[in-house]
């Protein structure tokens, strides 16, 4: 007997999904404030920058445990063949991402010497630095791709798909003509 798709998705996805996302907000901060502050500063902020993006990393594997566990609602629809590929697409991303970022970025203070651990291989690879300064502005631009197309759901199509990933009730949305 097969079961129906849930609604919405479960509380510890939510929970999940929006922990990982004030964290990564703060965490794009503070890797752009990097870039702009003096030497003196730099350690002191990447000191909160590196165990932050640890703490994505682990909390992105919890989400994928919980993901591949719990049942989930279908992938939504933007009414478009094309575009709903290019949502499933974008989703898997914004996955890989998530993990390949703290990852590059462990790799990065290692070749710079600022991690516990050390590596004359890892130190030796030129690719490393470069790689975690590619790979964040494509995720930024991912995350913005999602908000953007959340942000259609919510007040183009007035679809409710944001309720999917809210707790208990829905968010507000400004009621339909047919509405007394």
């Amino acid at each position: 007997m097969s079961q129906n798709p849930p609604n919405k998705y479960s509380p510890l996805w939510i929970s999940l999904h929006w922990a990982i996302a004030l964290f990564l907000l703060v965490e794009f901060l503070l890797g752009l404030s990097t870039r702009y502050l003096a030497q003196e500063y730099w350690m002191s902020l990447v000191s909160w920058h590196m165990p932050l993006g640890i703490l994505i990393l682990l909390l992105m594997i919890i989400r994928i445990i919980v993901r591949n566990r719990t049942p989930h609602p279908e992938p939504a629809t933007a009414g478009n063949v094309i575009l709903d590929k290019i949502g499933v697409v974008t989703h898997y991303l914004l996955y890989i991402l998530a993990v390949i970022l703290p990852i590059s970025g462990m790799l990065l203070s290692i070749s710079y010497g600022i991690s516990p651990i050390q590596s004359d291989f890892i130190s030796s690879l030129r690719w490393v630095p470069n790689m975690h300064r590619l790979i964040a502005p494509a995720f930024g631009l991912l995350i913005l791709l999602h908000i953007g197309a959340a942000l259609y759901h919510q007040v183009i199509r007035k679809d409710q798909l944001l309720s999917r990933m809210w707790y208990g009730c829905l968010l507000y949305t400004s009621p339909s003509p047919r509405d007394p």
